[in-house]
Formats: C-alpha cells, structure tokens, sequence
C-alpha cells in the first residue's frame, strides 16, 4: 500500500505528465510531391493499417549529396472544416541549411522517426545519396505543440538553393488532428 505522500507525489506526476502530452490525435491524410524527382525519387504513400490508423509507407532515393549547399524550409496551413481551403498559420521551420538543420533543430523530430525509417541521425550531415525507407510510420501527436487546432493540416516543404525563391524541390504533407479517440 502506498503512504499518502507517495500517493500524493503519484497524483501529481500523472497530472503534470497528462498537462504535457498532447490533447489530440493525429493521422496521415496523404504525401504528394510536386517537383524535384531529379534531387530525390520519392515513392511514399499515405494506407491505412487498420480501421484508426493510417501509416507511411515507401522509399525515398536521395540522388544527390544533402549539405549546406541546400536548405530547408517548412510551412503549415490549415483548415478548420477540412475542405482543403487553407489558411497559413504560424508555425513553421524558417529557412535554414540542410547541415544546420541535421544538427540542431533535427534533434527536436529525430526521435519520432528513428524507429520506422533510417533517416539520417543528428549530426550525420552532409547526406550522401542512398535509399531511405519509411515501414509503417504512425504519426505521434507529440511531435507537435499542445496547442494544435483541430481540422486538416498541410505541411509545406521546400528544398531551395541558398538566396533563391523557387524550389528545387517541393512536396507536401497532409494530416489530420482531431480530439482523442476520434479516429
């Protein structure tokens, strides 16, 4: 039997843990790449595992070497009814150079990959061509703030060459977030 201070002490990591973990679920909606096949051949698809899961699937063929000759840059759009009317919100990963991505702000996502592809580790740039596979990735409502709107998601991201505008490469991902025990 716990004592009171224990029980106590108990109550309040699971209260603090539950103010923490996100207060929503989110699913795969689709993938879809827009341009770029010559930088990376991008063959992921959007299935569903089961009657409340949908997963990532498929490879990505990096054709060419990922340093700080690239950056990245992620933009999110969102839409309230689902209707793929968007509106930009935010939140997003400013442009930065794929090398300084890998080793700062990748760490921050790293982990909810790590297990279901064989992405890149932090710190492992520059990224020399090879096939990187995605096997049935759910995707894990912490990776986002607490905070996150309920309604479909687009994620925008654009691979550019330092000091242009026009996207080397460009695909999009679509998400849906909605209250616990929805989907």
């Amino acid at each position: 039997m716990l004592s009171p201070g224990a029980l106590g002490g108990l109550l309040l990591a699971v209260s603090i843990g539950s103010i923490w973990a996100a207060s929503f679920d989110v699913m795969f909606e689709k993938f879809e790449q827009h341009n770029g096949t010559e930088m990376a051949n991008i063959k992921l698809r959007v299935r569903k595992y089961n009657r409340t899961i949908s997963v990532l699937a498929g490879n990505v063929d990096l054709k060419v070497v990922a340093d700080n000759t690239l950056e990245v840059g992620i933009r999110c759009a969102y839409s309230s009814k689902g209707n793929s009317q968007f509106n930009e919100y935010p939140m997003k990963i400013a442009r930065t150079k794929i090398c300084d991505f890998v080793n700062n702000d990748w760490r921050d996502y790293y982990p909810y990959f790590e297990n279901s592809s064989n992405l890149p580790k932090v710190g492992e740039c520059p990224v020399e061509p090879k096939e990187f596979y995605f096997n049935d990735m759910v995707l894990d409502a912490n990776m986002f703030p607490p905070y996150l709107p309920h309604g479909l998601w687009r994620l925008s991201i654009s691979i550019t060459s330092p000091g242009d505008d026009i996207p080397m490469m460009f695909y999009q991902v679509y998400f849906k977030v909605a209250a616990v025990g929805i989907f």
